[in-house]
């Protein structure tokens, strides 16, 4: 059975939907960054992609859909690596380092950058700000089991995990507001350094 769009039409091409899907969440998020939720239009993130509204809205209804849509594939995408994490085996250490490492690399990529830039979205109706802190809080709850780990095996000193995950999300998320190409370290280095500081911060 053939798929179906939004505007009740048949989808020739699954694949090349797909991709138009990416591009148009990667506009968003870019758009979303740059302007704000509330400043940004549908027309905004149509000429962004260099598209007509038709285009958007042949994949999403409304702005706020566009939006959850985008932080639903960032923090998703987010949750889904930290479970991995958590699942592997050995030390709590060593898999809180990892999960780190990629909590702060998000801070560079573009299209996490407007979840990070955004932390409260105004204008949003309670469905949707209950679904986009849904996700939210799944990553917070793996990561305060992680944390929880630690401390059981000695690895970590730890107060209040859920007050240390929270600092711990916002520290490595703090290079999406402040980095700049031209300073005086690159993504990765920002990356090693700030990891190693967090982990002097909690280790036993």
């Amino acid at each position: 059975m053939a798929e179906i769009g939004l505007r009740g039409s048949a989808v020739r091409d699954p694949e090349q939907r797909e991709a138009q899907r990416r591009r148009i969440l990667a506009a968003a998020a870019e758009v979303f960054a740059r302007k704000g939720y509330e400043a940004a239009t549908m027309e905004d993130i149509a000429a962004q992609m260099g598209v007509s509204k038709g285009v958007l809205y042949y994949q999403f209804r409304s702005k706020q859909e566009l939006v959850v849509e985008t932080r639903r594939a960032t923090s998703g995408a987010a949750v889904d690596r930290l479970t991995e994490i958590v699942q592997r085996p050995g030390s709590a250490r060593v898999r809180i380092e990892a999960a780190l490492r990629d909590l702060a690399a998000a801070a560079f990529d573009p299209l996490a950058k407007h979840v990070i830039l955004l932390p409260v979205l105004h204008g949003l109706d309670q469905r949707y700000l209950d679904e986009v802190r849904t996700i939210e809080r799944r990553y917070e709850r793996l990561l305060e089991t992680l944390l929880r780990e630690g401390v059981a095996e000695g690895s970590l000193v730890v107060d209040d995990v859920k007050l240390t995950a929270f600092t711990l999300i916002r520290a490595c998320f703090g290079p999406a507001v402040w980095y700049r190409p031209d300073g005086g370290l690159d993504e990765f280095q920002i990356v090693d350094r700030l990891v190693a500081h967090l982990l002097r911060s909690i280790t036993a």
